[in-house]
């Protein structure tokens, strides 16, 4: 039965937010109401009241909460949302396997499924006690709020700890109300009195009543247990701590270990489940023993279970638990769950609160967990996986191998320090080559994605030293030295290494030995410029680790001026569901942005580098994002943004929990052509010289992108530093060399070499072979080169074609700096177009503001698709959608997905039927 008294001293709270319920009906669009308060204070009581108000609104509602115990079941509240309610949003076996999906398509899938819910009414999605969520749920919750901005989503959330506010209320065209619950008033709390009792507090009551300092679940305690012993005389304890202490000391023995244990289970417990963690009880004796404790008023019973009537109850009786009798129930629960239920998770975090040194069942349980975790939550997996080793003594018997399963996991959730830690300690105790090299070589793959290439080399080579290997392991440790020095010595010698480790570990068939010599095949082809050859290296890996190295060999296509294939590769990887592409998808997202970089689809790459940078954030990893930064940064310096793109690339520079080696490149890299953009072109070269000193020494891959030497020779002649641009143009022709055959390459060596020797008919071919490259950037610099030396030969008509070509190759892919020093060109040799002032004169609102991509995902978005359809169609990703679709809302000044419909039917704008899945551009 609902409560029909009201809520004292919560008025203006609720006021407030019913006025978002109100305008998310109205409007169409999302928000967000974030309670937060003290435990006790009502925020249950207010997102309950919230979500009665939506119901009669017609909202469609699903309520969970978070709790203490499920923290170690990745995402459990956040996927509880689709199942909550007489009217769930997904079907039993659909939510049983979404839940083991991981993070990215866990994200994903909840998305779709709300997305689609929205579309036909209004979503209240309440979700209590967000202050116990885990990682998972609190990434999900980043996600899935900028994910569904426009439709009529709101989200009504409660916790203790303010600090929640940072991370759900920067999203833009998402409006965000906080409501912090203050103390009630000494009217309020009187007003309670009334409602509860049914006459005015006495004085007696009114001091008791002031003990709450104005929590109001204090305050209905005091009150309840007025009511309760109004016949009897007795006096309520002031204090509620003593209160909850008077009510269990009224039990007898039995029904206050029922209480104990509800506390120490953490989460309601089926009554079924309590006949079996305390089978001394007869049926009769625990039904009666149950009353006894629902007499009490700590504990109710719902549908044959058992729960707190709060969780404020829960931790004070949990606190007046025995620390060794709390020990004892929280093991006999781990063990319920375990072998009765099958929840090794749930028992994990049993026994995180129970294990004691030498318990080895304790042990067996956190390493199980958190292996089951290593894929959906890396950081609590890790942190299970160094409890399981410490729960273990050296001396005992299954110390080492418990020690192992650890390292494993460490390594794969790319925990460095702590997986060294735990290889040092077994190590120490470790005697058998065998098992030296096998920690050895874990250790390693955990030192290759943190980036200390140097530590890994030395610590093989040490252990490559010892006598009695066999084969195997010596194929693995030689394969992975072999991977480290790809980062460390000039290309040639470092594939040399990697062949000969290649061909050792297909001679002893150890495939985790081929596996990293492919691996080191690969970089070591790459860093060198051979891309034919890094290609068939990193394909040969993919029947061995599936799509693990799939953006390699997407990147390779690209390089190779295979856009086409690249794009469905990308396209497929959408496509495909299961969940091996999932730890992909940041490096596939970061094929994607290089792809529409490359194409000139420079808005998407933008978006895209901006979504990967966030997504970084939201799983709390700099992988990929550095990267991303550096494009955004290009993008901003195309588009003369320098401010912008000085206050992203210092960004970057602060950014230390990433690979070294591709840092200390990349940084300087955009440094030094920043300080070219800006006219220093002495801290320029200054910056980038030493750079280019050792690019032949091919540590890495960098030189060999189509279009870096371009810049280089560029920046060279400018600043008159001849041996600078020379160097600029025999990079470009070793590339060239390398890649026979391939327009971007061969283009750009004959564009370089024909513009230092001034060599009128090279240039020109070059202008000839650059047009058939994919590349638009590439295209507009032979076109640009050509047309300039054109206008020095005197031919001025012949020139402008050129200019006016390379001008609208800029001009489409917004490449501001570019077409200015196209028009620069055009204007001192006194040509003039009508087309220049049009660009000049673009709006900052309105549909002519949006760029060419923004204003396809708003046509596709107005015709009723989802974010992934969208995206889908488009060929981009769901976070390059949402990326657009919030700038289109900004642009346009709407709020939601209906308004965007209505404006764009009011400008009679209507998406084009004829749109290609690969790149959202009318099919020919």
């Amino acid at each position: 039965m609902v409560d029909s008294r009201p809520l004292r001293g919560r008025s203006e709270p609720l006021s407030r937010a019913l006025s978002v319920v109100r305008q998310v009906r109205t409007v169409s669009s999302s928000g967000v109401v974030l309670i937060t308060g003290a435990a006790g204070m009502g925020k249950t009581a207010v997102l309950t009241e919230i979500c009665r108000q939506a119901t009669g609104q017609r909202f469609r509602v699903t309520l969970t909460n978070c709790d203490e115990i499920e923290q170690v079941s990745p995402g459990a509240p956040v996927i509880a949302v689709l199942r909550s309610g007489r009217d769930p949003l997904i079907s039993a076996d659909d939510y049983e396997e979404l839940s083991l999906a991981q993070p990215l398509m866990l994200a994903d899938g909840i998305a779709a499924y709300l997305e689609k819910a929205a579309a036909s009414a209004p979503l209240v999605i309440a979700i209590d006690d967000l202050h116990w969520a885990d990682r998972v749920s609190q990434f999900l919750l980043r996600s899935l709020i900028p994910r569904l901005v426009g439709l009529p989503v709101l989200w009504v959330l409660t916790s203790r700890d303010r600090r929640l506010e940072h991370q759900v209320a920067t999203v833009d065209h998402v409006r965000f109300h906080h409501l912090p619950l203050t103390p009630l008033t000494g009217p309020d709390l009187a007003a309670m009195a009334h409602d509860r009792l049914g006459r005015l507090p006495s004085r007696h009551t009114q001091q008791l009543l002031a003990a709450s300092d104005g929590n109001p679940f204090l305050a209905v305690q005091i009150i309840d247990g007025i009511a309760r012993t109004a016949d009897r005389g007795d006096e309520v304890p002031a204090e509620f701590t003593a209160a909850i202490h008077h009510r269990l000391a009224e039990l007898d023995d039995p029904a206050r270990r029922i209480v104990e244990l509800l506390a120490v289970a953490g989460r309601p417990l089926p009554v079924d489940d309590l006949a079996v963690l305390q089978p001394e009880l007869t049926p009769a004796s625990r039904t009666r023993l149950i009353g006894d404790a629902v007499l009490s008023g700590l504990v109710v019973e719902t549908a044959a279970t058992l729960a707190f009537r709060h969780d404020l109850i829960r931790e004070t009786v949990y606190a007046t638990v025995a620390g060794h009798t709390a020990r004892r129930l929280h093991r006999r629960i781990a063990n319920h769950l375990l072998t009765d239920t099958g929840q090794p998770l749930l028992a994990a975090s049993h026994v995180k609160a129970a294990a004691i040194s030498g318990d080895l069942s304790s042990a067996l349980i956190l390493i199980s967990a958190a292996e089951l975790l290593t894929s959906t939550s890396a950081e609590d997996a890790g942190e299970l996986a160094m409890l399981a080793f410490g729960t273990l003594r050296p001396s005992h018997d299954q110390w080492f191998d418990i020690g192992v399963r650890s390292l494993v996991v460490l390594a794969r959730g790319q925990r460095v320090a702590d997986t060294l830690t735990v290889a040092d300690q077994l190590l120490a105790r470790a005697d058998e080559a065998d098992a030296i090299g096998q920690i050895e070589t874990v250790t390693a793959r955990a030192l290759w994605l943190g980036g200390r290439v140097a530590e890994l080399t030395d610590r093989c080579d040490q252990v490559l030293r010892l006598p009695g290997l066999t084969p195997a392991i010596a194929a693995r440790l030689t394969a992975a030295r072999a991977l480290a020095r790809t980062r460390m010595i000039p290309g040639a010698e470092a594939a040399e290494g990697a062949r000969i480790a290649l061909a050792t570990a297909r001679a002893v068939g150890d495939q985790e030995a081929t596996t990293l010599a492919l691996q080191a095949s690969g970089e070591a082809a790459k860093n060198e410029g051979r891309h034919r050859t890094s290609l068939r290296h990193f394909r040969d890996l993919r029947p061995l680790l599936g799509t693990s190295y799939l953006a390699e060999e997407i990147i390779s296509l690209q390089l190779l001026d295979r856009y086409e294939h690249a794009q469905i590769l990308l396209d497929q990887c959408r496509k495909d569901d299961e969940s091996s592409v999932e730890t992909a998808l940041p490096a596939l997202a970061y094929a994607q942005l290089w792809q529409d970089f490359n194409l000139g689809r420079l808005d998407d790459a933008d978006a895209g580098a901006r979504g990967l940078i966030e997504l970084g954030r939201q799983l709390g990893t700099s992988v990929h994002a550095l990267e991303a930064m550096m494009i955004h940064s290009a993008v901003l310096l195309s588009g003369g943004d320098f401010q912008a793109a000085r206050r992203q690339i210092e960004e970057a520079a602060s950014v230390t929990d990433t690979d070294e080696h591709f840092r200390d490149q990349a940084i300087p890299l955009m440094q030094g052509w920043l300080a070219a953009t800006e006219g220093d072109l002495g801290r320029a070269t200054t910056i980038l010289a030493p750079m280019l000193d050792s690019a032949a020494e091919a540590r890495s891959f960098w030189p060999w992108w189509p279009g870096w030497m371009a810049v280089f020779y560029d920046i060279g002649t400018a600043a008159g530093e001849t041996k600078f641009a020379q160097q600029a143009i025999e990079i470009a022709e070793i590339g060239a060399e390398r890649n026979p055959g391939l327009c971007s390459f061969e283009g750009l060596a004959l564009n370089l070499r024909g513009r230092a020797d001034n060599d009128l008919a090279v240039i020109a071919r070059s202008a000839e072979v650059l047009a058939s490259s994919p590349r638009p950037a590439l295209q507009a610099v032979g076109a640009f080169t050509y047309g300039r030396a054109l206008l020095g030969s005197g031919d001025r008509e012949a020139a402008l074609i050129q200019l006016d070509r390379a001008w609208d190759l800029y001009h489409a892919m917004r490449e501001r700096v570019g077409r200015d020093g196209v028009e620069a060109i055009m204007r001192q040799a006194g040509a003039r177009r009508t087309k220049w002032a049009q660009a000049a004169a673009r709006p900052t609102t309105g549909w002519e503001a949006l760029t060419d991509a923004e204003q396809r995902v708003a046509k596709l978005i107005a015709a009723g698709h989802t974010n992934k359809s969208a995206a889908s169609t488009l060929g981009i990703s769901v976070n390059t959608v949402g990326t657009h679709l919030r700038a289109v809302f900004a642009k346009l000044d709407v709020q939601s997905r209906v308004q965007l419909t209505n404006t764009l039917h009011a400008a009679d704008i209507r998406p084009d039927p004829n749109v290609s899945a690969a790149r959202g551009t009318p099919a020919r």
